[in-house]
């Protein structure tokens, strides 16, 4: 008997049960674990970006982390909101909290994801 065939049994026996489930590589409903590390605060922003923020020296510099780079930033001295460095620009402003490099980063609508359990 060809080995092929032995195992098409196997496979129907598999897909009959019920508490086997075939897992889908497109589903969207599994989050990563964030890679901040559990100090860092982590932001969902739309379109499915995210980066992390860390506070540091009472709140005057922050340090953002991105799947590809990090940077620090330093408050603004007229907006305690606001941190920047170069081109990159962070508003910290509840669930529309934005992070900006006015060449490639463009993260709107952030909100402060809830880590998993």
């Amino acid at each position: 008997m060809n080995k092929k065939f032995a195992l098409i049994p196997l496979v129907l026996i598999l897909c009959s049960c019920k508490s086997f489930e075939m897992p889908s590589l497109f589903d969207k409903g599994v989050k990563e674990l964030p890679r901040y590390g559990k100090d860092a605060v982590h932001y969902e922003c739309e379109n499915h970006q995210s980066f992390g923020l860390k506070l540091f020296n009472n709140d005057e510099d922050a340090w953002v982390m991105l799947p590809d780079h990090e940077v620090g930033l330093i408050r603004d001295a007229n907006d305690k909101q606001r941190y920047h460095y170069g081109t990159v620009d962070l508003h910290l402003n509840g669930d529309q909290t934005s992070l900006d490099d006015s060449e490639h980063l463009h993260l709107r609508n952030c909100k402060v994801s809830t880590p998993l359990q």
